[in-house]
């Protein structure tokens, strides 16, 4: 399981391009480009993450996109007065600010487990120098 904070750093990355590209392009159209891109971004991050929460919320940014960006899938989503479009790119976002969480949750853990780690070991030191 991959729980470095360059593993992190790298899914953060990632999250940081999906949120503009959704805030970019508008969608409502096919544009398999942007969803290419998209996905290609979305597999990277989830890649970088061991978590099933985040491969979760990833894949639901994938679902999502998948109707974004293309011809019709988006018109189901539609709701007065929103268009599919606009709250598939709201909906996308919250799940990306959703998984941006996650990772600073992943990281505070990481970064309390490994104080605790140093806590014992300098504990450890202690009794074997007294």
């Amino acid at each position: 399981m991959k729980n470095g904070l360059h593993d992190l750093e790298t899914a953060r990355k990632h999250y940081s391009e999906m949120r503009n590209l959704i805030i970019r392009h508008r969608g409502g159209s096919r544009d398999e480009r942007t969803l290419e891109k998209l996905g290609d971004l979305s597999r990277k991050a989830a890649a970088a993450i061991d978590d099933s929460a985040c491969k979760r919320l990833l894949s639901a940014v994938d679902g999502c996109g998948a109707d974004l960006f293309s011809e019709s899938g988006h018109l189901k989503w539609a709701q007065t007065p929103v268009s599919g479009a606009d709250f598939l790119r709201l909906k996308i976002l919250r799940e990306l600010d959703a998984f941006h969480a996650r990772l600073l949750q992943l990281q505070f853990e990481a970064t309390r487990n490994e104080a605790a780690r140093l806590g014992a070991n300098m504990r450890r030191i202690r009794r074997s120098s007294g």
